[in-house]
């Protein structure tokens, strides 16, 4: 039987002349969702960046003004702390996919799926199989290296196992699938973190609570979209065979950077000087977005460049 040219996305039949990027095949419609621009979606990102700053500094001021709360209350605010950062940030980044929003169930999947992963995987292999907290603080070099090659890669590990589950699907069809998915199941990895470190201390202060809970929001989110885009970037373009990989490395990598930088300045007086770890944490988000963003503008000007001039 004669070859019949096909989408690699939709798998309905192309004509000529084609639509080639990376050597696949595309029809008309997925060609212009492969390099489609997003500028909405970076502003809104820094936006939300700069709104959950804000947030935390609103809540410190009103933190102020109360007086001591008992446990009880300490553990039920803390608990909405934890989750609101997530999901304001899964709102802006759903309606920022307008033009071709993902599948809420596939959203949900990626969150659940990479929630679950670091309840039942990252969690257990670092505090009961490693044994992390016994002997990582003991000096300078063995806490930085625990915190990059254990904590960093197993946090990104389940990051990458819950895009997976979505990663070969029809509706993955262009480069910022990658980036909402990574940053979707970063936002899966940070709620479990936040509510773990909420219940584990049976509630927090208000004002080291609502830190903790929007740095961690705030840089998990931009691993898991940085590592997403590596990933979108290796399915829609010919890559080598270490691309995915050391993206994935370099995400793990500011992932267990980021761990070490907070968790140190918090040990130098996170209650007395809260304000240290915050704009620790936007540091690191900031710079993970702003890599990101040259990355994802770099690409779309090279893939146009190659269609004007074939």
């Amino acid at each position: 039987m004669p070859d019949n040219p096909i989408c690699c996305i939709c798998h309905e039949p192309v004509e000529e002349p084609y639509n080639i990027l990376g050597g696949r095949r595309y029809c008309a419609k997925h060609y212009a969702a492969v390099n489609r621009s997003h500028p909405g979606f970076w502003r809104a990102g820094v936006i939300q960046i700069g709104g959950m700053g804000i947030f935390s500094l609103i809540v410190a001021a009103i933190a102020g003004t109360l007086g001591p709360l008992d446990r009880t209350a300490q553990l039920l605010i803390g608990l909405f702390l934890a989750i609101v950062p997530s999901a304001l940030w899964l709102f802006y980044f759903y309606r920022q996919d307008r033009l071709e929003p993902e599948p809420k169930t596939h959203i949900g999947l990626v969150f659940v799926a990479a929630l679950v992963a670091t309840d039942f995987l990252a969690l257990r292999l670092i505090n009961n199989w490693f044994q992390v907290g016994e002997w990582a603080p003991r000096n300078l070099e063995t806490s930085l290296g625990a915190a990059i090659l254990i904590n960093g890669f197993i946090l990104q590990a389940c990051m990458y196992l819950a895009v997976r589950l979505v990663y070969a699907g029809s509706e993955f069809d262009e480069r910022m699938d990658g980036i909402v998915y990574g940053t979707v199941a970063g936002l899966g990895v940070a709620t479990l973190l936040n509510l773990h470190y909420i219940i584990d201390n049976q509630g927090v202060e208000l004002v080291p609570g609502v830190i903790n809970v929007v740095t961690t929001a705030l840089a998990q989110a931009s691993f898991g979209g940085l590592m997403g885009w590596f990933m979108a970037e290796d399915k829609f373009s010919q890559r080598p065979v270490w691309f995915v990989p050391g993206g994935f490395a370099i995400a793990a990598g500011l992932n267990g950077l980021f761990s070490w930088l907070t968790n140190e300045v918090s040990a130098t007086g996170l209650e007395v000087e809260p304000l240290r770890s915050l704009i620790m944490g936007l540091g690191v988000a900031l710079a993970a977005f702003g890599v990101l963003v040259w990355l994802m503008h770099f690409s779309t000007q090279v893939t146009l460049r190659r269609r004007n001039n074939p």
